[in-house]
């Protein structure tokens, strides 16, 4: 697989290199007049100037060319990592014996409750899975997916969670990293007080094609933040588009608004 990689490069470069020489002849032959005095007497280079040229061509081609590979290769390979990072977030064993934890003790208590519970676990994995590999979704399959996921919280946490999604961010189009919003919800939980006496509210809304998502700050004092979470979208949406995730920390809220990517 490499030998064919590099003879493809190879091929590549020396075929480039061919059309930038053709190139620079036929503008040298456009932009010098006293050139096209010269080529009317017949062909103006020697076999070796020729050769000469060709190979600062094949030179700076090759450096071209390693150059965008290299940097092709490197931002492939930070996707990649994000992708794992969320991957991992979404299979981590603590979420995973969480939810099998409910479903047992419905088993116990409602059958057809665990049923219905198992089927959207079931959903959440299956999403999981199948689109954590790609650069984007659009944000009507992240919505259905976070239903998914909130009824799975419904289940987990009662009224300690209560997440409002406002009616227009579904009137929206555009795309957004995988399970971007997911995690968002997942890290105001995971570093906020919730309790069926004092809920954490988690307002989730929209200002053109910008989605907020924003909390009221109620801190657990022995949680560590660690914003593995945030980092991961950020990174992910760096290498996606200019647009820019904004993080605003107030006196009492907390506030995440990430854009929607059009035209990909």
């Amino acid at each position: 697989m490499k030998i064919k990689r590099i003879i493809h490069g190879t091929l590549l470069v020396l075929g480039l290199s061919v059309v930038g020489l053709l190139f620079y002849y036929a503008l040298w032959l456009i932009t010098d007049e006293g050139f096209r005095e010269m080529f009317k007497h017949g062909w103006p280079w020697q076999s070796w100037e020729m050769l000469v040229d060709y190979a600062a061509c094949c030179l700076f081609t090759t450096v071209v060319t390693l150059y965008y590979w290299r940097s092709h290769e490197r931002t492939e390979k930070e996707r990649d990592k994000f992708r794992l990072q969320a991957l991992e977030n979404q299979l981590s064993p603590h979420f995973v014996f969480n939810n099998f934890s409910i479903l047992a003790d419905l088993i116990e208590v409602d059958p057809k409750r665990a049923s219905g519970y198992l089927m959207t676990l079931s959903k959440v994995y299956r999403y999981t899975l199948s689109h954590l590999d790609h650069d984007m979704v659009t944000l009507q399959e992240e919505l259905v997916f976070l239903d998914h996921y909130l009824a799975l919280l419904q289940q987990r946490f009662g009224e300690g969670i209560q997440v409002s999604i406002a009616p227009d961010v579904a009137k929206l189009e555009g795309k957004l990293p995988p399970a971007a919003l997911q995690m968002l919800i997942e890290n105001a939980i995971k570093h906020n007080e919730h309790t069926k006496v004092k809920p954490l509210v988690i307002n989730v809304n929209c200002d053109r094609q910008r989605i907020s998502v924003s909390n009221h700050i109620q801190p657990i004092a022995t949680a560590e933040s660690t914003s593995v979470g945030q980092h991961n979208i950020a990174e992910r949406y760096r290498l996606l588009t200019s647009q820019k995730v904004e993080i605003r920390k107030g006196k009492d809220e907390y506030c995440v608004t990430i854009p929607l990517i059009k035209g990909k």
